[in-house]
């Protein structure tokens, strides 16, 4: 999927795992994407989730599913509220209230719409603490979120999967490292006591031609070593400037499916940002498609 603004393009991919096709399993990933436009400002929000896919987690697709849906409409909120309002725009407050004001409004949204889900498929109706804490954990997920403004990149991430910044100079930055306090497949989620409280979150200053990647661990998984993971990510925007945004928009989704079937046969889910079109020609081909084609970017 491929999808372009004002602020740059994002190529998008949600693959069903080896194994989970083998096993006649359903894709426990998920993603979402939203521009939004408030006086005259504009906003990417992206997310990526992964449920979590044990059996204890039966229901952890439609958790996903929920995560990132949330995640967009929570970010679109928090762009209205804050950024978009001068006043709002003091440094300090705005780190703090994406800090601690997110992942707790957020997290609280997800809880509300898993047991309305639940009631819904299930027939569970008024349950208590116990029942509602099991529910949780069937609708377990991780959740990646990039909102992305003009000038400020804010990352918020609860549990496993990558985010990583890819800058022209081929540098690559991972803005948030994995608890050393979980062993093995361990991960917090969604569905954690005090999740909000889980939550990694960062501002910072946009860099003029950077990428931005939100990934599953099914893609991280698929490499020995994270500096493979990291030469896949800058060749990707290698064979992007080399072949075109729409040729690598057709082959992402085999070569995610390759990944699967060499290793894990995991789920694997990538987002990828980037602003190395030049805006003026960006802003023309959105025109032109949308005057052809009748179609919103």
């Amino acid at each position: 999927m491929r999808q372009k603004t004002e602020l740059g393009c994002v190529l998008a991919a949600c693959r069903r795992g080896a194994w989970h096709i083998k096993k006649d399993l359903p894709c426990q990933d998920a993603y979402a994407i939203e521009t939004k436009i408030v006086a005259d400002k504009t906003c990417l929000a992206l997310a990526v989730a992964d449920g979590h896919g044990h059996h204890r987690h039966d229901l952890s697709q439609y958790g996903a599913n929920i995560a990132v849906k949330l995640a967009i409409e929570s970010a679109s909120k928090f762009f209205n509220d804050f950024y978009s309002q001068p006043e709002n725009l003091n440094s300090s407050q705005l780190k703090a209230n994406f800090r601690y004001n997110f992942p707790r409004c957020l997290g609280r949204s997800w809880r509300e719409a898993v047991l309305e889900d639940a009631a819904n498929r299930l027939s569970i109706d008024s349950p208590n603490d116990e029942q509602i804490n099991k529910l949780l954990k069937r609708y377990g997920t991780t959740l990646l979120v990039a909102l992305i403004l003009p000038d400020l990149l804010l990352l918020g991430q609860i549990g496993d999967g990558d985010i990583l910044r890819i800058f022209p100079d081929g540098s690559v930055v991972q803005p948030f490292r994995p608890n050393p306090l979980l062993i093995g497949n361990s991960t917090y989620s969604l569905s954690s006591l005090n999740a909000d409280k889980l939550w990694q979150t960062a501002t910072l200053e946009r860099q003029p031609g950077e990428a931005v990647l939100l990934s599953t661990d099914g893609l991280s998984n698929a490499f020995i070593t994270e500096d493979q993971f990291y030469i896949f990510a800058q060749s990707l925007l290698a064979r992007i400037k080399e072949f075109d945004i729409n040729a690598i928009d057709m082959l992402l989704p085999r070569w995610l499916d390759e990944y699967s079937k060499r290793t894990s046969g995991d789920d694997i889910t990538l987002v990828i940002f980037h602003d190395n079109m030049e805006k003026g020609e960006l802003r023309k081909e959105i025109t032109e498609n949308s005057n052809v084609h009748n179609e919103e970017y």
